[in-house]
């Protein structure tokens, strides 16, 4: 369950002032920390609008709690692959899709810039 998040850095740049041909949206996971049943992750959400047209980069930290168990698991697997369990890998990028799309639709209206719309939730087929 997510308990917080913080954001620690936003950057916004606007570029060419016409339309542009799309949106280019990366989410990336740059550490997992934390003990017990808490889990930080910390990430990069950036928003590209293609052609020149400008950027949103938002850094921040999600602020998880789940069985301590699964932590455990989480934190090992990101300590050996830097990477995440499919299932949770899914649900961070689902709330920091969220979170960060949020933010960026207010930073995007002072720019002019079309609001970075959060994707539809993402989900893995049986």
């Amino acid at each position: 369950m997510i308990v917080g998040t913080r954001i620690s850095k936003i950057e916004a740049t606007r570029g060419k002032d016409s339309q542009g041909k799309g949106l280019k949206v990366e989410i990336n996971t740059t550490d997992v920390g934390g003990k017990g049943e808490d889990l930080e992750v910390k990430y990069v959400f950036s928003a590209e609008y293609l052609d020149g047209i400008g950027k949103i980069t938002i850094e921040g930290e999600l602020l998880d709690r789940v069985e301590k168990k699964v932590a455990d698991e989480v934190r090992k697997m990101w300590k050996d692959k830097k990477d995440l369990p499919e299932d949770y890998k899914l649900s961070v990028i689902n709330s920091i899709s969220y979170i960060a799309g949020t933010e960026g639709v207010l930073i995007a209206k002072v720019l002019r810039l079309a609001p970075p719309i959060a994707p539809p939730r993402i989900s893995r087929k049986a």
